[in-house]
């Protein structure tokens, strides 16, 4: 009985638990009087006597478990209610018997008190938790620099250095070595396959553990995360989730567009200094001029006119473009809008008259113009210079948005250049990039001339270019 607690006591020291000489003492008084027959009895007695922190019951429990287990612990009835330990489960797979596995299991945790927490895991003996093992090892890692995901996988080495996981190999060799004649060649050689497995999920586990780590400090980061992949998707690829939450972006950066047109106006509304007055109104204060008199200068809202197309070919481009060009209402003191596949009509009544996404609905479903027809933009832009030309003036910024594919058809680029050389600017968006604009059927090159500017906009992050653009 003393060679077997001192030996225990030694184990509770390799593994961090601090045991004097006499609390072993008082451990053997205590084990005298409950004797070795109730497990619970004796593992109370000991837990009493040597562990004097919270943090190391932990490591007592693991200790005890293995050092003094009995057979029988691990049975049938724990294997099929999903309590048992890794290494059982992995051995019942494999075919073996319930009486071969407890005869292996009994064999093994013998040595698995002398291995390391590591090697202890991976051996699959008892359930643990990576947090568990990190505690029994006493590895402490400084998390608060994980601000990256990127850093995830240097974390986690760093974590597996400190765990050691070559010298839990080489325990877990040693033993198989050392028990090889007792286990015999086929059945060690399987146990040493098996615990190879339990290490791989255990490094996995690792990683989970770190990532999780970054969740959960990192949880802005995350989001960020998540708003630039949208951002930077194609709006042809999201899926129906993402074309959720792509409309409440839309809608903010067209609020943040209106807080921006609000501040600059303010910002310049006193205009340049005039010198005449304010030295007028110096003569009272002898000459000092104490009050500076700015000339009032009148803030004038741009004006804005959206054509918008809206064939298949940039169906999930221009939709959104609508719901961003109604969000912009209040924003310009005048805004019109067309729609355009062939033929071109105005939409902006039909903003003004209903909720946005009823609104951009009827657009799309023929309320305007016939959507099914293909695409013909010098068509439409002959329309609008016969008919909404007058829309246009020296304060307009006119918005044309679609791919300029043609079909062939004729440009018509003088109508373009017309309505050009009456607005205050002229912008593009298209959503093909513009090594695509000189083939097929694209007429891009052919409008590009007369356009102040053209951006390739495919997704939020370069919509949100144009927002500075608008308020210029």
């Amino acid at each position: 009985m003393l060679d077997k607690l001192l030996e225990f006591g030694e184990l509770c020291r390799k593994n961090g638990l601090r045991v004097s000489t006499a609390e072993m003492l008082d451990a053997v008084d205590a084990v005298k009087l409950t004797g070795f027959d109730d497990p619970e009895i004796l593992r109370g007695a000991l837990e009493t006597t040597l562990v004097k922190r919270k943090a190391d019951a932990d490591i007592f429990d693991e200790l005890y478990g293995l050092y003094f287990r009995r057979r029988g612990d691990w049975d049938a009835h724990s294997a099929d209610t999903g309590d048992a330990p890794p290494l059982v489960e992995a051995l019942r797979k494999e075919g073996l018997s319930d009486e071969e596995i407890e005869h292996l299991v009994a064999m093994l945790a013998d040595e698995a008190a002398r291995l390391s927490p590591l090697a202890r895991m991976g051996l699959g003996l008892r359930r643990s938790h990576v947090e568990a093992l990190i505690r029994l090892a006493g590895v402490r890692l400084d998390f608060s620099r994980l601000t990256n995901p990127m850093q995830i996988g240097f974390f986690t080495q760093q974590l597996l250095e400190a765990l050691n996981p070559t010298g839990a190999r080489g325990e877990l060799d040693g033993m198989f070595a050392r028990l090889g004649k007792r286990l015999g060649q086929e059945r060690a050689e399987l146990m040493a396959r098996v615990a190879a497995e339990q290490m791989n999920r255990v490094r996995s586990s690792l990683r989970r553990y770190v990532a999780d780590e970054f969740e959960r400090r990192n949880v802005d980061f995350t989001e960020q995360m998540k708003k630039q992949i949208l951002a930077h998707k194609p709006f042809g690829a999201m899926s129906e989730a993402e074309l959720v939450r792509l409309r409440e972006e839309v809608t903010r950066l067209a609020k943040k567009l209106k807080q921006l047109a609000s501040l600059r106006p303010r910002m310049g509304r006193r205009g340049r200094l005039d010198a005449r007055r304010t030295l007028r109104k110096a003569l009272a204060t002898g000459g000092v001029p104490f009050r500076l008199v700015h000339k009032r200068r009148r803030i004038e809202k741009p004006r804005l006119v959206v054509l918008c197309d809206i064939s298949d070919s940039v169906r999930h481009v221009s939709r959104f473009m609508l719901q961003f060009a109604y969000t912009l209402q209040e924003l310009f003191s005048k805004v019109r809008s067309f729609v355009f596949v062939s033929d071109l009509g105005e939409c902006t009544e039909l903003f003004k008259q209903h909720e946005i996404q009823r609104a951009v609905d009827l657009a799309y479903s023929g309320g305007v113009v016939n959507v099914y027809a293909n695409s013909n933009f010098g068509r439409s832009f002959k329309m609008f210079e016969a008919r909404f030309l007058d829309a246009v003036t020296p304060k307009t910024t006119v918005m044309i948005i679609g791919d300029a594919r043609n079909n062939y058809n004729p440009p018509e680029a003088w109508a373009l250049s017309a309505i050009k050389e009456k607005a205050r600017r002229l912008l593009w968006l298209n959503p093909e990039p513009p090594g695509s604009w000189a083939f097929g059927d694209s007429a891009m090159r052919d409008y590009e001339p007369y356009c102040d500017r053209v951006e390739t906009v495919a997704n939020l992050a370069q919509l949100a270019k144009v927002v500075d653009t608008l308020v210029l």
